[in-house]
Parts: structure tokens; C-alpha cells; sequence
């Protein structure tokens, strides 16, 4: 019983790489949010830190509402929603550069919320006495948070600050794709 055995099984598997695109996804929206204000809207580097302090404030609300959703939706069908959201919000956010896309940016914040907890649970589902140990591989998958802001570094280079967020996109349509998975497995 350790890793390799761990790894066999594919929902484990598949929510390791969920949670380390979910926060590259999370860090590189972050790092590159005041960048995508300033070029887009022309505003101050001032005002754009000021609007990253809100994306913490939609996490919040997020975060705090989500228990109160759960109750009604299951947890891999409210991930489904809000994977999807945010791969929506982003897509509009790299075709429309400006103050709508920095709009939609902003607004993942909210729906990234439920995420790492959700994908951490669902990760975990059934592992019996494994469980300590895919907690803890579950919780190195975070260095994610460094693999996609160099990426989106390298897209912004070649095409441009809004075409960089097309990477955290593609992570939330992996997150929607693990959360499809469980959703058609009935688990919550």
C-alpha cells in the first residue's frame, strides 16, 4: 500500500492533476490580473492592486456561500457549474480585452472558490487507509501554482496579455472534465 497503488486508481489520479491545474489556474489569474487591468483599461498599477484586493473579497463570498449551496446541489455538480464558469468567463476575457474582460476575470474569483476543498474530498473519496497519504500528495499538487504563470508568461510574450488567460482556461475545462466524472458516478 503506498503511491503506486494510489495512483491506480483513477479518480486519485485524476484529482492530483485537478488540483494542481486548479491552483496554477488560481495563482496565475491572480499574478497577472493587475497586468490585464492596466494594459486594457489604462488604469494605475494603484487602482488595478485595489480591484485584485476585490477578487479576494469575491472568494470570499464564495467560499462562505457555497456550504449553503451545497445543501441543494452536490459538490461535483456545483464544481461542474462553476468549472464551466469560469472557462466561460475567461474565453470572454481573452476576446474582449478591456473593462467587461477584467469584469469576468474578476468574477472567477468567485466561482475558483469551491474548488480546492471540493477536489481535495472527492480525491479522497473510498482511499480507506490510504487516506493520509493521498491527503498528502494531494496537497503537494499545489505547486501547480508554479507551472502556469510561467506558461501564461510565455503566451503573454508571443500573443498578448488577455490570450495568456487561455491557460487557466483550459485548467477549468480539465476541472469540469473531473468533475463531470464524478457527477456521472453519483458522487457528491
Amino acid at each position: 500500500h503506498g503511491a503506486g497503488s494510489l495512483f491506480r486508481r483513477p479518480h486519485f489520479l485524476m484529482a492530483v492533476i485537478a488540483q494542481f491545474l486548479y491552483v496554477g489556474a488560481q495563482v496565475g489569474t491572480w499574478s497577472w490580473f493587475i497586468q490585464y487591468v492596466q494594459q486594457y483599461t489604462h488604469q494605475p498599477e494603484k487602482h488595478a492592486g485595489l480591484l485584485l484586493t476585490g477578487t479576494l473579497g469575491a472568494f470570499a463570498v464564495g467560499r462562505f456561500s457555497a456550504p449553503l449551496l451545497m445543501k441543494q446541489i452536490a459538490a461535483a455538480r456545483l464544481m461542474l457549474l462553476y468549472s464551466a464558469a469560469n472557462a466561460l468567463l475567461l474565453a470572454f476575457a481573452v476576446m474582449r480585452p478591456g473593462w467587461a474582460g477584467m469584469c469576468a476575470i474578476f468574477l472567477t474569483s468567485f466561482f475558483m472558490s469551491v474548488m480546492f476543498p471540493t477536489i481535495f474530498a472527492l480525491g479522497l473519496e473510498g482511499l480507506g487507509p490510504l487516506v493520509k497519504l493521498g491527503g498528502s500528495l494531494l496537497v503537494m499538487a499545489i505547486v501547480g501554482g508554479a507551472a502556469v504563470p510561467p506558461i501564461m508568461a510565455w503566451i503573454s510574450e508571443h500573443g498578448g496579455i488577455a490570450l495568456a488567460y487561455a491557460a487557466p482556461l483550459v485548467c477549468y475545462l480539465v476541472i469540469a472534465g473531473f468533475s463531470w466524472y464524478h457527477v456521472r458516478r453519483g458522487i457528491a
